[in-house]
């Protein structure tokens, strides 16, 4: 079995973003988006209702966390709940139109196969969020946190993200 890995290259989340749009699967797109830019995992994301999302621009899921939801997230959500009621959930089940949870992750396993896109599944998603994350504010005690790790070595194994742990302390304090 394939070890898992996030998506390193912001180059192929771009990749994979025009896919989608190219292949319209626009509630896809936004299940992608909203977890490599949170972080949350797909049964909380699939959890989400309609009134969490439409005309915000934060997504509160527990309390006392929100979320930042960028313009290209807010365009999305216009999209996929117009005309849908505030208690639906936005990513249900619908049988009459084949969507399910599955479908989510054969429609992106596709892109990738034909991205060449290699290691990578709905499980990466998570894992894009933490590397990303990692490389922009090198906060790995909030990763180990959010990500439930008990140390910052299986956080830093999980985003694949391979650099001595010591190096940052060689210099100790300067008071």
């Amino acid at each position: 079995m394939a070890k898992i890995l996030p998506i390193k290259k912001v180059k192929d989340i771009k990749r994979i973003k025009n896919k989608y749009r190219e292949k319209e699967l626009y509630y896809d797109l936004l299940l992608f988006l909203l977890a490599i830019n949170t972080g949350l995992n797909t049964a909380t994301l699939f959890n989400i209702k309609v009134k969490q999302l439409k005309r915000k621009k934060y997504l509160v899921v527990k309390k006392g966390i929100s979320y930042n939801l960028n313009n290209e997230i807010c365009e999305l959500i216009n999209v996929v709940c117009k005309g849908k009621d505030p208690t639906d959930l936005v990513f249900a089940k619908q049988i009459r139109n084949n969507v399910s949870r599955h479908s989510y992750y054969t429609n992106f396993k596709d892109i990738c196969a034909e991205l060449n896109i290699y290691n990578a599944s709905i499980d990466s998603w998570r894992r894009t969020f933490g590397y990303h994350h990692y490389l922009a504010h090198k906060d790995l005690f909030f990763l180990q946190w959010y990500f439930n790790q008990n140390t910052a070595e299986q956080a830093m194994e999980y985003i694949d993200i391979h650099e001595p742990m010591s190096s940052g302390f060689r210099e100790g304090l300067n008071l």
